[in-house]
């Protein structure tokens, strides 16, 4: 007997007897449930209607043992149950079965939405046995109706056999939460398959669309390839189609598309595929059809039609152009074109013709014939246009890659395409299509290479294509390890971007000679329209790195301004460089009494100890020597990133950052970059966190905020002005620390450099919404009352009142502190200064006000600050 139930194929006794499953004991079911949650996730990540199906029956075996399985789709409307996975004896019977909702135990469940154990389901009165299977079968039953968005999507049935077999309470309450999962699984991967019908379907006349026919050519001819086979094209054109619109309606347009898309599905083999291309030209492939294949079915549709009459439009004709591939063209592409050039000499013959494809006997409805070269040339531009539109639409360096290989797939047979873009030394593999094993039989990943190494590497050397009839007889060919040694040919082009090589696209081909300079043209053509979309791509991706990088050492800032201790600026500052870094093993190094180096905080450490470890004063000074800036230490067991801490120019630690390059999605330059903000922040931070309170920024703040006050300011104003007095120097992050620590006056090169801070701070709050006023204050703290200033040259009353304030009392500041190359001046000299550049440099009435407070002068002791002054 069977209500309607598969299960896993029983393992049955010698004897014929079916076993019993032993039922899981209490302390099983808590593991069931546990892996409940994974069970979810793995069946829902299913998408294949045909493999879910499959991975329902595996999965609830492993959670509830039965002998028996069934799952049955529900036609709701119908009121229909179809089965469609059956694990069972008697699989062949119950597949052929249909029910209705109510009939049976399964039906019951269905019809009342409910769930149902019963462990003895041969005696129970809803009972009804699948025809052919045996009547009085003992069993024990859970059926559960599959419910999804309050439709019943189908009904899963499990059984035991036997006398004795049951299922207990835990076993039906995790068969049911199991089928909730199954039931939403179950209509993601109907919808799925109903929305990729759909997308691949002509809504009109239900036949394959365009983009079908081109996908499925595509795999026939790799098919065909491979067992030497052809492949035969038909493109039909109704002939004067626009008559039929024009004279009788669309609708009646409409009818005939409808009526001929049902007379070319009847006239086809069952392999063989028809499409609607678009308007009233349809396609045809025939799998391992040749020439004579296609011209025989041609003949059969037009003597068809000359029968037919198509309602009011009456008869009609058709112009049919045929391609065999691989003998006309090797892609789908050039296939399709040749079929379609063949077409065309069919209409310049006089319409309802077949025309086969013919190189010498190509003709337009004008009369001029068209080469086969031409016609090739055609598909590449078709080819070239597409390209374009979708790489405009693109700003992801990966995916541009990607949309290369798999667009050029479609015009030149290749076996492996690779797209790769220059880092500095380096050729990087960003996208690539094919197969690549080792001699294992395993995938192997392309490698990145060395610029002038390989095939690959020498084109991005010399800016040069290469074409290579047999890569075993090429001198430049370099073997990637653990792979074979086999004969291909290949093409490499340079992806220039103005004068300079930006990557590489290489496609091969196994094979000798396999391709022909139109090929090489070609690539040269589609790397001109990537370069671009490359290099664009790369910007738009420094640009939006740059913005992270300086959120996240704004960040950084924000967090070592409020550390307490030196401890905990330590703790922030390796934390920081390994989140900034992305997950790089950091640590932070300082000078002891002893004269050498020991870690003062550390993330991630694998030094393999939880004690502070020192290093060797002398070795690590004479490693550094007199850097400023971060670099690279390349040792026996790694590499190192070191970023020096000085102080009047002695060496007082450093940041080390081990493997910094390693599965890194930055460029050394910018690791370095980085670790420069992330360490001059650090220094000032240690510095400042000293037995002095006083500093360079909290007096500007503090002077600042009493001017202020003096002026007449608002809470609000006042609130503004201390924000931009605390951040007016923060651009300073990404200035280089050799001319921030320079002890002399700057270069105009430097000069330069270090005038553009303003702007960087102004970028580095921008993330911040609720600073968008302090930014222009941020910005505008060097510009000048009489325009001489920078960065925009802004005069008067045109500068932020805030950053007027903030130049004075930044200005004396600077003027009473030491210098490295000058003493400080007095207080009456610095206000003397202020006096005679009141007008030119600075606001007169900011002056007034600042020379008319009681000033305090900046303590002695604040000579890193002051280092730092503007």
């Amino acid at each position: 007997m069977r209500h309607h139930l598969a299960a896993v194929a029983p393992a049955r006794a010698p004897d014929g007897e079916s076993p019993v499953p032993e039922a899981p004991r209490p302390d099983s079911l808590v593991q069931s449930y546990r892996q409940l949650a994974d069970v979810f996730h793995d069946i829902l990540s299913e998408h294949s209607l045909d493999n879910l199906l499959e991975r329902i029956a595996d999965t609830l075996a492993q959670l509830v043992p039965h002998d028996t399985l069934s799952i049955y789709q529900a036609d709701e409307a119908q009121t229909q149950l179809t089965p469609v996975l059956a694990r069972d004896k008697w699989a062949e019977k119950i597949m052929d079965s249909r029910s209705a909702f109510g009939e049976g135990i399964t039906g019951w469940a269905a019809l009342h939405r409910e769930p149902v154990r019963t462990n003895q389901a041969h005696l129970d009165p809803r009972t009804k046995t699948v025809p052919g299977t045996p009547p009085d079968e003992a069993e024990a039953l859970i059926t559960v109706p599959l419910i999804a968005r309050d439709l019943v999507k189908g009904v899963l049935n499990i059984y035991r056999l036997g006398e004795h077999a049951s299922f207990s309470d835990e076993e039906f309450e995790l068969t049911t939460r199991f089928a909730d999962a199954a039931a939403l699984a179950l209509d993601n991967a109907q919808i799925r398959a109903r929305l990729e019908y759909q997308a691949q379907t002509d809504s009109l006349t239900g036949l394959y669309n365009h983009r079908y026919f081109h996908e499925r050519l595509r795999a026939e001819l790799t098919r065909a390839n491979r067992s030497r086979e052809s492949v035969a094209v038909l493109m039909l054109d109704i002939d004067d189609f626009k008559r039929v619109n024009d004279v009788y309606g669309h609708g009646s347009g409409d009818q005939v598309l409808t009526d001929l898309a049902e007379l070319l599905r009847m006239a086809l083999r069952g392999s063989d595929v028809v499409c609607r291309l678009g308007g009233e030209e349809f396609g045809m492939i025939m799998p391992s059809g040749g020439a004579d294949d296609a011209l025989a079915l041609a003949r059969r549709l037009t003597d068809t039609l000359a029968e037919v009459e198509f309602g009011p439009a009456g008869k009609i004709t058709i112009s049919v152009g045929i391609s065999q591939g691989p003998e006309h063209a090797m892609n789908p592409r050039e296939l399709v074109a040749c079929a379609e050039a063949a077409m065309m000499t069919a209409k310049a013959r006089g319409k309802n013709q077949i025309v086969l494809f013919e190189e010498a006997s190509n003709e337009r409805p004008a009369g001029k014939p068209v080469s086969g070269r031409d016609v090739r040339s055609i598909a590449h531009l078709k080819m070239l246009q597409s390209l374009g539109g979708k790489l405009n639409r693109l700003n992801d360096v990966r995916q541009i890659g990607e949309v290369i290989a798999d667009e050029l797939r479609l015009l030149i047979d290749y076996h492996n395409c690779r797209v790769s873009v220059i880092e500095g030394n380096d050729v990087v593999p960003i996208a690539f299509r094919g197969e690549l094993l080792s001699r294992s039989g395993e995938h192997v990943d392309f490698p990145r290479t060395r610029i002038g190494e390989g095939i690959t590497g020498h084109v991005a050397e010399t800016s040069e294509p290469l074409l290579v009839g047999n890569t075993l007889e090429c001198e430049f060919a370099v073997m990637i390890p653990g792979t074979h040694l086999i004969e291909e040919s290949q093409i490499a082009v340079p992806l220039c971007y103005g004068a300079r090589v930006i990557g590489v696209i290489a496609i091969s081909k196994l094979g000798v000679d396999q391709f022909d300079e139109d090929d090489v043209r070609l690539l040269e053509v589609l790397a001109g329209h990537a370069s671009v979309a490359l290099e664009n791509a790369r910007l738009y991706e420094a640009q939006r790195r740059e913005a992270d990088h300086l959120k996240a050492l704004l960040e950084f800032t924000g967090a070592i301004s409020e550390a307490a201790t030196p401890d905990a600026i330590g703790a922030e500052t390796v934390s920081a460089a390994a989140r900034i870094l992305g997950g790089k093993r950091c640590a932070l190094w300082l000078h002891d009494e002893n004269g050498g180096f020991t870690i003062s905080a550390h993330a991630d450490s694998d030094d393999g100890t939880s004690a502070p470890t020192t290093l060797d004063g002398p070795t690590l000074r004479a490693a550094i020597g007199d850097r400023t800036e971060p670099f690279l230490l390349s040792g026996e067991e790694a590499e190192l990133a070191l970023a020096p801490l000085r102080s009047d120019g002695t060496l007082e630690g450093f940041i080390s950052v081990r493997e910094p390059t390693t599965q890194s999605e930055h460029s050394v330059d910018e690791i370095l970059r980085l670790l420069g903000g992330i360490s001059y922040q650090a220094a000032v931070a240690l510095e400042a966190n000293d037995e002095y309170t006083s500093s360079h920024t909290r007096w500007i703040t503090d002077m600042a905020l009493r001017v202020g006050e003096a002026m007449g300011f608002e809470a609000v104003e006042l609130k503004r002005l201390e924000l931009g007095a605390l951040f007016h120097d923060i651009g300073k992050i990404g200035i280089p620390t050799s001319i921030l620590l320079k002890p002399g006056p700057l270069s105009s090169e430097e000069r330069t450099i270090i005038e553009m801070h303003p702007e960087l701070g102004e970028r580095i709050l921008e993330p911040i919404e609720r600073l968008a006023e302090v930014r222009t204050i941020v910005r505008s703290c060097h510009e000048r009352w009489d325009g001489a200033g920078y960065p925009d040259k802004k005069a008067g009353e045109k500068i932020p009142l805030e950053a007027r304030i903030i130049l004075v009392c930044d200005a004396f500041h600077a003027m009473t502190t030491d210098r490295p190359y000058r003493k400080r001046l007095s207080c009456e000299e610095a206000c003397r200064r202020l006096s005679e550049s009141s007008g030119t440099q600075f606001d007169p009435s900011v002056v007034d006000v600042f020379l008319g407070l009681p000033l305090e002068m900046p303590q002695p002791h604040d000579a890193a600050d002051a280092r730092l002054a503007s």
